[in-house]
């Protein structure tokens, strides 16, 4: 009888190394920006990509949320305008902690990130890939501005535009490489954000049924125009004394868009919230969503409004458009106009189709911009960018 000849053992496979990313950032104020990013290193693949984030300001109020996913957070604070010393702090740091792809968020962390990862490749002989993302706040009349950020641009091995909005000013004022560019659709959870108790909402923010209830979500800063909404519902008012206006987020406006309140005797009828983290919840109380803003990218919280299946009115800027489709999932007015806001918000309210609109803008996310099509995106391009190595 023949001998069985013993078998090897299986060689065990060798771990593959997890890429090393480290996402620049300002800070981790409660923005669309910030939660993007704070989606990105919470939902990504940890086996395949091990996240740090960077924060060239502050901390910022979400900067809370790291800990608990055990995501690392480094503090360097910058000088005004270019920081040379920053970006020297920078380069040593990606070249500590082995950075392998760095991915930078809106101008400022932009240059400096993508400075600093060309001089670690100076001190560690390895340049850290750059992609960085588009998110909106784009300053086309800005010279100084426009041509840092085609400096940058030269320095990046991907630009990620959030809009198709986005996408043309990358190409068309910052003369960006058509190459070098993609677009991904900011994404938002669907399961989370979604149709919901309408009285139990209401009661929590104590609105009372029937009357016209107007809600926005966004940072009480500038570019929002909290002010042009303020005034347009002062004057919706008119022909609807009931109506409310809730006010979800906090900012440096704050104090200021109060006194335009009480300007307006809106006292009682306009609620500041301040920040909130049951959005979703909330949401289903609004009869509609109302946003002001001047600029935009790909705001979140017009999909997490239309994912909530509300109707909406916003301006006609950045990426507005490709949310709010005008006359089906709601309607668009120009920027800075009240009084083109308040019609546009009486007209909304007298529609007998809003709860289909609300249907048809929730469809439009579950199909574009799903929170697994946008990490999945991003690792793919991640995987691309690193191949160049």
């Amino acid at each position: 009888m023949k001998k069985s000849q013993d078998k090897p053992a299986p060689r065990a496979a060798t771990p593959r190394p997890r890429t090393r990313v480290a996402h620049v950032v300002l800070g981790l104020r409660a923005g669309g920006l910030e939660r993007v990013v704070l989606d990105l290193v919470q939902g990504m693949d940890r086996s395949r990509f091990d996240s740090m984030v960077i924060a060239l300001d502050e901390p910022g109020e979400l900067a809370s949320r790291l800990a608990p996913i055990d995501v690392p957070l480094r503090l360097l604070p910058r000088g005004q305008g270019l920081d040379p010393s920053v970006i020297g702090e920078l380069a040593d740091l990606f070249g500590r902690e082995g950075i392998d792809l760095v991915h930078t968020h809106n101008p400022r962390p932009h240059v400096h990130g993508a400075l600093a990862a060309l001089a670690a490749r100076r001190v560690t002989g390895k340049r850290p890939r750059v992609v960085h993302t588009k998110h909106g706040r784009n300053y086309p009349g800005d010279l100084g501005r426009v041509l840092a950020n085609r400096m940058a641009s030269a320095l990046s091995d991907r630009i990620v535009a959030v809009s198709d909005d986005a996408r043309r000013v990358a190409l068309e004022i910052e003369r960006g490489s058509a190459r070098r560019l993609v677009t991904i659709r900011n994404g938002v959870d669907t399961r989370a954000y979604k149709p919901g108790d309408v009285e139990r909402a209401r009661q929590a923010l104590d609105v009372p049924t029937g009357v016209l209830h107007v809600g926005c979500v966004a940072r009480l800063s500038a570019e929002k125009d909290h002010a042009t909404l303020i005034q347009a519902f002062a004057r919706v008012r008119t022909s609807h004394p009931g109506a409310r206006l809730t006010l979800v987020g906090e900012g440096p406006e704050r104090a200021s868009l109060e006194a335009l309140v009480k300007k307006f005797g809106l006292q009682g009828a306009a609620h500041f919230l301040g920040h909130r983290d049951d959005v979703a919840a909330l949401l289903p109380g609004f009869d509609l969503f109302a946003l002001a803003s001047r600029t935009e990218g790909t705001s979140l919280t017009l999909l997490e409004a239309a994912a909530a299946g509300l109707p909406i009115v916003a301006t006609r800027v950045g990426g507005n458009p490709e949310i709010v489709t005008d006359g089906e999932t709601g309607l668009l007015v120009p920027a800075g106009e009240p009084v083109a806001l308040s019609d546009a918000i009486g007209s909304l309210w007298a529609r007998r189709d809003r709860a289909r609109m609300g249907q048809a803008g929730r469809a439009l996310v579950e199909a574009r911009y799903g929170m697994g099509k946008m990490i999945s995106a991003y690792e793919t391009l991640y995987a691309e960018v690193l191949r160049l190595a």
